[in-house]
């Protein structure tokens, strides 16, 4: 059988996923909507840099909708209020949802009345929706519990991040905290138009219901480092003196102490800080575990891959709002490599 997916969104990591199904005969992309006009009226499979694929962009909703599909694929922002209206209507019209919003990894947090009408609607109409990505959605939940299943206990939690954010559209730059000055960025951060990395509190919510736990509190911190020298990108310019990077720090609180330290530095040349690109997770306890990946992981097209290589468990899923820690681990189909040897 074939499974029948429609885009909601066509940036990036929308963009790598139609990369990536084109080469998988068990996946058809039917439709894609986008509120970016410049998109409208162009083949799908031209933007995403390939041949044709004679599915046209739209930008009506309702039009992408009338498409029969089997899951949707949620790629267009990070919070929930934004992508609620949007899982919605999909689950009306008796969709499976994956979203990349990393609100939507434990969106109880967020808003626990709208992820519970979610989550009833979805049981009404017999589908999944899953929030999903790199981070949160992989290293920072799903990871820390796949590397919990080797440990005896768990005592502490401490997962590191470095990413190169140089590849990163201006857009997305901005809203980490790219191109300000001091003054600027401390007042972005504290009037909620700089956010940086965006989901650490849903993965520690999630870890901890996993594992049987309650967070009582998250502390956070967040610093940006000042560029030394001038950044000419091609989508941006950063100038001396402005924001290149910054360090993101949090912590969740078990039983009055610290149980899950998480940290997440964001630069556009990590190395020039002396920032290795590597992804770790450190689980103390009776046998500790430590995990890392070097370099780590890239964050479109790793997001791409999860996204990709969840449909299947999503639509297989028991219908309901699910987190990663409920489903099977994402695996990839055998069928890319020989699909990319013949080019």
């Amino acid at each position: 059988m074939t499974t029948r997916v429609t885009l909601f969104g066509v940036g990036r990591v929308a963009r790598d996923v139609t990369r990536l199904l084109r080469a998988r005969p068990d996946f058809s992309i039917v439709a894609a909507w986008s509120r970016n006009t410049g998109l409208i009226d162009k083949d799908l499979g031209e933007v995403a840099g390939g041949t044709p694929l004679g599915v046209t962009i739209v930008n009506n909703r309702a039009q992408a909708l009338s498409v029969p599909a089997d899951i949707i694929v949620i790629a267009t922002t990070s919070f929930l209020r934004d992508v609620a209206p949007d899982i919605q209507a999909g689950v009306e019209h008796n969709r499976n949802v994956i979203c990349t919003a990393e609100e939507m990894a434990f969106p109880w947090l967020i808003d626990e009345a709208v992820a519970g009408e979610l989550d009833q609607l979805a049981r009404r109409h017999g589908v999944t929706v899953l929030g999903g990505g790199v981070n949160p959605g992989f290293l920072s939940d799903a990871l820390v519990l796949t590397a919990a299943s080797a440990a005896w206990d768990v005592d502490h939690i401490v997962f590191k991040r470095a990413v190169n954010l140089s590849r990163f559209s201006a857009t997305i730059l901005r809203r980490l905290g790219i191109g300000f000055s001091a003054g600027e960025f401390n007042a972005g951060t504290g009037g909620g138009t700089i956010f940086g990395h965006i989901g650490f509190p849903q993965s520690m919510h999630l870890v901890a219901h996993a594992l049987g736990e309650r967070v009582e509190k998250i502390t956070k911190r967040f610093e940006p480092i000042l560029a030394e020298r001038d950044y000419q990108l091609d989508q941006a310019s950063v100038g001396r003196g402005l924001t290149a990077g910054f360090r993101q720090f949090s912590t969740a609180f078990v039983n009055g102490r610290p149980w899950f330290d998480a940290e997440f530095l964001g630069h556009l040349d990590p190395e020039s800080v002396g920032a290795t690109l590597e992804d770790s997770v450190d689980i103390e306890g009776t046998v500790p575990v430590h995990l890392s990946i070097k370099p780590g992981l890239r964050a479109q097209p790793a997001s791409a891959a999860l996204i990709a290589n969840s449909l299947s468990r999503v639509v297989e899923a028991p219908p309901g709002l699910l987190t990663v820690a409920d489903l099977r681990p994402a695996r990839p189909s055998p069928t890319l490599k020989s699909a990319l040897a013949a080019g």
